[in-house]
């Protein structure tokens, strides 16, 4: 299994796979913020959306590639704000259904916060269904659920479900950056 980092050239290349990760995320019941019924041409169309976030550097996308093709992949977004200049917002963490509990999810989320460190991002936060397996898994990691928001994320059912903010500091940031106006 390697882990890849995409970027704008590449991210056209893997949008079929991970359109396919996606679909198949949904079909096993996931609560992602989409519904079932999407089409493989819309799924890969929200991933071909996020070029331009990978083009301005407010987003980067990982994949995991195992002997079958893309197994999983995570994104990670940042705020350009100069008062959030210390955070960065986890995103879309997915593991193909052939490949979950393999340690997958682990090594993606490995790989995001190295590199949310090496940039200074030491406040790590996201989304997760109330309830969901996917809580179990960050709390594992070292997240902590600060609360939880109601009828914010809609359930692959088509219902609006309640979701589970979950944050992790990976290293204290003392000082803000203040923009300078001239």
């Amino acid at each position: 299994m390697k882990i890849v980092l995409l970027n704008a050239a590449t991210l056209p290349v893997y949008c079929p796979e991970l359109a396919e990760l996606l679909l198949d995320a949904l079909h096993s019941g996931a609560s992602i913020g989409y519904q079932r019924t999407i089409s493989q041409q819309e799924a890969e169309s929200a991933f071909s959306r996020l070029r331009s976030e990978l083009e301005t550097g407010e987003r980067l996308i990982w994949i995991a590639r195992d002997e079958q093709g893309v197994a999983g992949s995570v994104s990670l977004q940042f705020p350009m704000q100069p008062e959030a200049l210390n955070r960065a917002n986890i995103k879309l963490l997915l593991v193909h259904h052939r490949a979950r509990r393999t340690g997958i999810g682990k090594k993606l989320l490995a790989e995001l916060e190295k590199t949310a460190c090496m940039r200074q991002r030491g406040l790590l936060w996201l989304e997760t269904p109330s309830g969901s397996a996917a809580e179990a898994f960050y709390r594992s990691q070292g997240y902590r659920c600060l609360g939880e928001i109601p009828d914010y994320l809609c359930s692959a059912d088509g219902y609006y479900q309640p979701a589970a903010i979950y944050f992790k500091r990976l290293f204290a940031v003392n000082q803000c950056v203040r923009s300078i106006a001239s």
